[in-house]
């Protein structure tokens, strides 16, 4: 099973269908959450409602109890108490469950490898010169081709049919936007992990907020999977970035994230830990020391 595999594991649209319906009418059987979902109707695709809901009870946030299904805890509380509440959420919510550790146990397999095929996607994707990359999905399978060191036993994706799963949930969980053409970009992922990254602080050190950033989205920068996966690349094909500079991609995002007021960027004389912003070609925009959360937590 493999959540970019869209035809067998499920599409995000309508995995929002029975989260709105489990809030709104709270725990159902199976059956009458199908026909809550619009199962009743001949219009409906019942398949897409089983195997999204088979693949996302096994990833943990759908449980049972007592004969019926629910969305489990922590994730009920976390989606609020009613349905639009819930879907505004959602990405949060399902971008957390899918970076689970128990989620992402066997990275590398094919079989049984549950979201670690979404992980593995989109950690490469974030590692990659984002100005430069060209997202045709003939262009990255060529790309991957050239950069795994053990290409044969070690994929990004299982075939050319995943990049466009691939694609989908990476701008439903906030890791690209939409445009002209679709690029990638974390900003709306780590703006949303902004809480967990800072906890009780108000700012701190550049390198550490790379560092929590990577603790909480593990596909950023020294996160673990993204550690998994730049250790599987050639050196040759992907130059490793120096020690000290940020990704083109997460500077994207923390550049994004300043200008429109959530965060401020400082660089003090009297201090010791800097981080680079890169551009294309890793070219450097800016040195950083410290990243204080805004006031508000919005745009000023």
């Amino acid at each position: 099973m493999s959540l970019l595999n869209q035809a067998s594991d499920g599409l995000f649209n309508v995995l929002i269908v029975l989260v709105r319906a489990l809030v709104r009418f709270g725990p159902k059987s199976r059956e009458d959450l199908i026909l809550a979902c619009g199962g009743a109707t001949d219009a409906c695709d019942t398949s897409q409602l089983t195997k999204t809901l088979n693949r996302w009870t096994e990833l943990g946030l759908f449980g049972e109890e007592n004969g019926s299904v629910i969305i489990a805890e922590p994730y009920r509380s976390a989606l609020g108490k009613n349905a639009d509440e819930a879907e505004a959420r959602l990405p949060k919510v399902a971008r957390t469950v899918a970076l689970h550790s128990a989620n992402n146990a066997r990275f590398w397999e094919s079989e049984g490898a549950k979201s670690a095929d979404l992980s593995r996607g989109v950690a490469w994707m974030l590692t990659q010169d984002v100005y430069t990359l060209d997202v045709n999905s003939d262009r990255l399978a060529e790309l991957e081709g050239r950069q795994l060191i053990d290409s044969g036993t070690q994929k990004i994706a299982q075939n050319n049919t995943r990049w466009n799963g691939l694609k989908t949930w990476m701008l439903y969980l906030g890791f690209a936007r939409d445009g002209m053409q679709w690029v990638v970009d974390p900003t709306q992922a780590l703006r949303e992990a902004l809480p967990e990254i800072f906890g009780s602080n108000r700012e701190l050190s550049a390198p550490a907020f790379v560092e929590r950033a990577g603790a909480v989205l593990p596909v950023l920068d020294g996160g673990a999977y993204r550690v998994q996966v730049e250790g599987a690349l050639k050196e040759s094909a992907w130059p490793r970035l120096r020690a000290g500079l940020v990704s083109s991609s997460m500077s994207r995002a923390i550049q994004r994230l300043d200008r429109e007021g959530f965060i401020t960027l400082s660089n003090r004389s009297d201090t010791e830990g800097v981080v680079s912003l890169t551009g294309s070609n890793a070219r450097t925009w800016r040195d950083v020391s410290h990243v204080a959360l805004a006031q508000s937590g919005k745009a000023r």
